[in-house]
C-alpha cells in the first residue's frame, strides 16, 4: 500500500532541523523532492521521501535525536486545518480523536488511535504503516515526541506520560528520551509505539477550545476534496537521482537504476514509454547543473565543471555546452 503525506511535513522537518538555503536544498534533491515541491502548501508526497529525509537530517546534523528535538518544536500551525481541529476541541481527550478522525488531512501513514486500558490509564498508539529501518525509527520518535508537546503546549500543563514504548531497539543514550517524555519509563523493543497517558491529563481543558469555530472547521474539512498529489515521471524520478550523483563518481544508467531501486533494462524501458532516453536525460541533467554552477559560481573553471558532470576534459565540456545551446 502507497501512503502519503503532506509537504508540510519534510518542511517542517528541514525548518525545525535550522537547515535553510543551499543545505535545504541539496537535503531536499536526496530524498527525490523537486525544489518547487517545498513551496507548496497542500501537496502530498509519498511517504517514502520524508522517511527518507529523516535519515538524510540524522546524517547532515550527525545528530541521533534529532527527531526527539524536532518533535519539540510542533507548536500550533505548522499543520493547517489538521491543527486547529484539535486546539479547538475542550478536551485533550478530544483533541486527540479529533486528530485522529481527521489524520488524512496531512498524512496515511501514520495510524493514531486512543483507548483505555485502567481507569487510571489510557493508551495512545501510533503506527505506521509503511517504513522500515532508521527512517521508520526516526519517523516515530517524531510523531511521538510532536504528541507529548502538543499535549502541554495545547492545555498549558507539563503532562508527562506514564510510560513510552518503542518498537525499536534500545538506542546507545537513553537520557534524551528520558528528557524528552519526562518519564524514565522508556521501553524498546515492544510489540507497539505507544504512550501511556493518565486519565486525569486526557480529561484537561484545552487552553484554545471554542466550540463555535470548532464547529465551523469541522464542516470545512468535511467538505474539503483531497489534496493534491504529486506524481512524478520516471524522467522525474532520473532527474532527482542524477542531482545527487553527478559529481560523486561516474555516473551509469546501472548505477542510477541500482538508487531507484529498479533494472537499467527496465528504467530504458519506462523511460522510451515517457518519450525519451537515458542518454537524453543524462544530458539534461548535466546542462542543468552546468549552468546552474555558472550561475552561482561565475569564477568556476571549465576543468572543474566538466569533472563535476563526467565529462573527460575542458574541451569535451564545452563541446557539450555548444549543441544544447546551438552555438559555435
Amino acid at each position: 500500500m502507497d501512503t502519503v503525506e503532506n509537504v508540510a511535513f519534510s518542511n517542517f522537518i528541514l525548518s525545525s532541523a535550522g537547515l535553510t538555503g543551499a543545505a535545504r536544498r541539496h537535503l531536499a534533491r536526496a530524498a527525490q523532492l523537486p525544489d518547487w515541491v517545498l513551496d507548496s502548501g497542500d501537496t502530498m508526497v509519498s511517504s517514502t521521501h520524508q522517511l527518507n529525509l529523516w535519515e538524510l537530517v540524522e546524517h547532515k546534523l550527525g545528530d541521533p535525536h534529532v527527531a526527539l528535538q524536532v518533535g519539540k518544536k510542533n507548536t500550533l500551525g505548522n499543520f493547517g486545518l489538521h491543527d486547529y481541529l484539535f486546539s479547538t476541541a475542550p478536551t485533550l481527550a478530544e483533541g486527540l480523536a479529533r486528530s485522529e478522525q481527521h489524520a488524512n488531512l496531512i498524512t496515511t501513514n501514520i495510524g493514531f488511535a486512543v483507548s483505555g486500558e485502567s481507569e487510571e490509564e489510557a493508551n495512545a498508539d501510533v503506527r505506521l504503516r509503511n517504513g522500515h529501518g532508521r527512517g521508520r525509527e526516526l519517523a516515530t520518535q517524531f510523531a511521538l515526541a510532536a504528541v507529548v508537546t502538543r499535549a502541554r503546549n495545547a492545555t498549558g500543563r507539563d503532562v508527562h506520560p506514564v510510560r513510552i514504548r518503542f518498537r525499536q531497539s534500545a538506542p546507545r543514550r537513553y537520557q534524551p528520551f528520558v528528557d524528552m517524555f519526562g518519564t524514565r519509563r522508556v521501553d524498546f523493543g515492544a510489540p507497539t509505539d505507544q504512550i501511556t497517558f493518565r486519565t486525569a491529563d486526557l480529561a484537561l481543558p484545552l487552553r484554545t477550545a471554542d466550540p463555535a469555530l470548532a464547529a465551523i472547521l469541522g464542516r470545512c474539512a468535511a467538505a474539503l476534496p483531497p489534496p493534491p498529489r504529486l506524481e512524478v515521471s520516471w524522467a522525474g524520478h532520473v532527474q532527482q537521482a542524477l542531482t545527487v550523483l553527478l559529481g560523486d563518481g561516474r555516473v551509469t544508467v546501472e548505477r542510477v537504476a541500482r538508487f531507484l531501486a529498479t533494472s537499467s533494462r527496465s528504467l530504458q524501458r519506462h523511460l522510451a514509454d515517457e518519450g525519451t532516453t537515458w542518454t537524453r536525460e543524462l544530458d539534461r541533467a548535466r546542462s542543468a547543473v552546468v549552468e546552474q554552477r555558472f550561475r552561482d559560481s561565475p569564477d568556476v573553471t571549465q576543468a572543474a565543471l566538466a569533472r563535476r558532470v563526467g565529462y573527460a576534459d575542458a574541451g569535451a565540456l564545452r563541446r557539450a555546452r555548444q549543441r544544447w545551446t546551438g552555438r559555435k
